[in-house]
């Protein structure tokens, strides 16, 4: 249905461009007899607009976009001067011919020297020519932008889908076995737990279908996430969630933060190192966002950095190309692998 637009949208402006340069050169011719300015004006256009279809159609197509340039700019000179001349010769027959039959139309001042019209002529195609190569060049790119877009929309959506996948049996098996625990030992979080799955479940089932998400759901899910996460350590650990939020309606794509906290968990070994920690903030205001996620590194595990340049799954150059989809230059992603330290800031403006 877009196409049929777009081509519908293109016939009018089409239609609607020539139809005003034909009337601006009736306009012109005028002073002639009204006779002699529709002819003349006819005859103008419709050769501007031969002109036109050649260059885009066969010159700029078939000579230009294969690199020939040299050729391309020989054969618009050519084009150029041959449509010149021979539709001023036409113009000067035909107008004796009509003169002929139509003996009430003037004679229109016609200088004996052709120079001048001639160069006009070769002005005016110059610019016919200049302005279809641009406007067809344009097209081009912005339908190579298009479809370079729907293709990174297309990849990113199968990496979510990915991820998605990924989260679920994995997550899922040591969240029910961590139920299954509370459950066993009669802990009091054991309903409360339930609960917490069930919403991270229903987050990525249902509400990651959506291109984009309220701040609100995603933060939830990342309580949750954290939530189960502890729920394995024997001793508590140092993680914090600092939340500074103006908006939680504030939009941004789904599972965005996701990979950032799981390498955080991951990298940072925590569940064996007494002294990591985990922390995690973000703030909200008029300004835009800020997601900040520090960690600590064994010393005796992969860099973070390191590890996400051999990984063929979804991680940090994910998020990045998400982000850049989805804000272009409004936002920035920043890293840090300093003193066995690793910190990941994202901003979006």
């Amino acid at each position: 249905m877009g196409k049929i637009l777009s081509k519908a949208f293109e016939s009018h402006r089409f239609v609607i461009s020539w139809t005003a340069v034909l009337l601006f050169f009736y306009i012109s011719f005028m002073h002639n007899g009204y006779g002699f300015a529709l002819f003349h004006s006819v005859i103008v256009t419709l050769s501007m607009i031969v002109v036109s279809l050649i260059e885009g159609r066969l010159l700029v197509r078939f000579v230009l976009k294969k690199g020939k340039r040299f050729l391309f700019f020989v054969l618009n000179v050519v084009m150029v001067i041959g449509f010149a001349a021979l539709f001023m010769q036409m113009q000067m027959q035909m107008s004796d011919i009509i003169r002929y039959l139509m003996p009430g139309i003037p004679k229109p001042d016609v200088d004996i020297d052709w120079t001048v019209p001639f160069i006009i002529r070769v002005l005016i195609y110059t610019c016919v020519v200049s302005i279809t190569a641009i406007t067809y060049l344009e097209r081009n790119e912005q339908a190579m932008l298009r479809e370079s877009d729907e293709l990174k929309i297309e990849n990113l959506d199968m990496e979510l889908r990915y991820l998605k996948s990924q989260i679920n049996p994995h997550f899922l098996f040591n969240a029910l076995n961590n139920i299954y625990s509370l459950v066993y030992t009669k802990d009091e979080k054991a309903p409360e737990s339930v609960l917490k799955l069930s919403e991270m479940l229903r987050y990525v089932m249902v509400d990651c279908q959506a291109d984009t998400i309220s701040l609100e759901k995603e933060m939830k899910f990342i309580d949750n996430y954290v939530d189960f996460q502890l729920m394995k350590l024997e001793e508590k650990r140092d993680v914090t969630f600092e939340k500074d939020v103006r908006n939680w309606s504030f939009v941004l794509p789904p599972m965005i933060f996701q990979p950032i906290v799981e390498n955080a968990f991951k990298y940072s070994r925590i569940e064996n190192d007494p002294n990591g920690f985990i922390a995690f903030s973000v703030r909200q205001d008029e300004n835009g966002l800020e997601f900040l996620a520090r960690n600590s590194v064994k010393m005796y595990s992969l860099p973070v950095s390191a590890s996400n340049k051999n990984s063929s799954g979804i991680g940090l150059q994910n998020v990045k190309k998400r982000l850049s989809l989805h804000y272009k230059d409004r936002f920035t992603f920043e890293t840090n692998d300093k003193d066995n330290i690793y910190t990941v800031r994202i901003t979006i403006k």
